[in-house]
């Protein structure tokens, strides 16, 4: 479903369009309805994810949510993808630091058989050895890959050298040493503890009132059990002011900074937005893009952005550029920052800022699996509907001295843990 231009310029609140539905078994979601097309999405997670991986196991989480749909109940693999297939139902998982998460995208006139096979596939999946073994093989290719890849390899040293002895730390698709100590039983375990009711969070969108949902909650997620995942222990971006660098031959260095960032629920968690996207908020108007490529021609991308985390929250940023010239723009970004902290934000480049955020936000709501997406994201997040219609206010509040405070607490003395793959001169 893609809402329509004029509804959505109709719409004077999104929160007023969010119905709190709970089913008669006591399974909670929001619904986001609308009739434009007769399709429904369904975005829904579990609390957990590759955070919960065990100790020198990452990949688990992963290797569960690829397993999920390969099969359930008395349908093996084939017949699993056969039944999604008859009805055009689209099912998948995906694994992130924090949740294991799943979309369902089908016709209204299917949503008893998409339910019914959404819930076969949480309770009682096969998680088959062969289909192991050959998930297993999947990821160890795509872990290989990656070590080609100078954009991967940084990132994932940025986390492993700012997160250390920490799950965030860890890579969630796993690395070669931790896939093959992954058994059958590991998956099975993580599975119990993280697919429950208590670790469930749903959101709905399109062509479905809440009488007709409330029974579809029922028959996909009311029989799980209860529990929860362990809690993350809270953590902060470490090693500041330090570089590594990971030899890998290629013409080009791919660098990545960091440093700690403000929780989602701090009073200037906005305007370290506003101030993330005018140093690297990634369009051709930041300081970032204007000085590293535009002035100098060093790149063709760089960017910064805010990650938002339930235990670590981050600053993190990027760019790939020639071998001899790596040095020169990891001094131009380091420039940029610091005089980010010398001279603050002016009344101009605030407002232009605000207007970006504020404008580009209805683009999350233009089709049905966004909108699901999004308000997951508000339920994970600990947010209310209401939330939908007070970012854009919160944002729009920000004012200079607010921006000036946020500068000063995010970037501190500027030092940034830098990490940087290739071979890079001048670093």
């Amino acid at each position: 479903m893609t809402l329509s231009n004029d509804s959505c310029a109709a719409i004077k609140s999104y929160a007023e369009r969010v119905q709190r539905v709970t089913s008669p078994g006591g399974v909670t979601a929001w619904l986001f309805e609308d009739h434009t097309l007769p399709i429904l999405s369904m975005a829904f997670g579990f609390r957990g994810g590759a955070a919960s991986d065990p100790i020198g196991k990452a990949g688990t989480a992963r290797m569960l949510a690829d397993l999920l749909t390969e099969g359930a109940g008395s349908l093996d693999g084939s017949a699993f993808q056969r039944a999604m297939g008859d009805r055009a139902i689209q099912l998948s998982f995906s694994a992130s630091s924090e949740s294991l998460r799943g979309t369902l995208r089908s016709l209204s006139r299917n949503a008893d058989r998409a339910f019914e096979l959404v819930g076969l596939a949480l309770r009682d999946p096969l998680l088959a050895s062969d289909d192991h073994e050959r998930i297993r093989d999947a990821a160890c290719a795509e872990v290989r890959k990656s070590l080609t890849q100078t954009d991967q390899v940084a990132m994932d040293a940025l986390f492993a050298h700012g997160f250390p002895d920490h799950p965030y730390g860890r890579p969630k698709g796993g690395d070669l040493a931790s896939l093959a100590a992954i058994s059958r039983s590991d998956i099975v375990d993580l599975h119990a503890g993280m697919v429950t009711r208590d670790n469930l969070e749903i959101a709905v969108v399109g062509a479905i009132g809440p009488d007709a949902l409330v029974a579809l909650l029922d028959r996909a997620f009311s029989e799980l059990p209860v529990g929860t995942s362990p809690a993350v222990a809270p953590c902060s971006l470490a090693h500041l002011g330090a570089r590594f660098v990971t030899p890998l031959a290629s013409p080009q260095t791919t660098i990545y900074f960091g440093r700690p960032a403000l929780a989602r629920h701090d009073h200037d968690a906005m305007a370290s937005v506003v101030v993330n996207h005018c140093l690297g908020g990634g369009t051709f108007s930041s300081r970032l893009f204007r000085e590293v490529r535009e002035a100098r021609g060093l790149c063709y991308s760089v960017w910064s952005m805010v990650r938002f985390s339930d235990e670590g929250s981050t600053i993190i940023g990027a760019t790939s550029t020639p071998n001899e010239r790596a040095g020169e723009a990891l001094g131009v970004i380091q420039g940029e920052v610091a005089r980010l902290i010398q001279e603050g934000i002016g009344t101009d480049e605030l407002e232009a800022a605000k207007s970006y955020l504020t404008g580009s936000y209805g683009l999350r709501f233009d089709t049905s699996r966004s909108i699901a997406n999004l308000l997951l994201e508000l339920k994970f997040d600990g947010r209310d509907p209401s939330w939908l219609d007070e970012r854009n206010r919160r944002i729009a509040a920000v004012t200079e001295a607010d921006a000036a405070r946020t500068i000063e607490r995010l970037f501190g003395d500027g030092a940034l843990l830098v990490t940087a793959a290739g071979e890079p001169a001048g670093l």
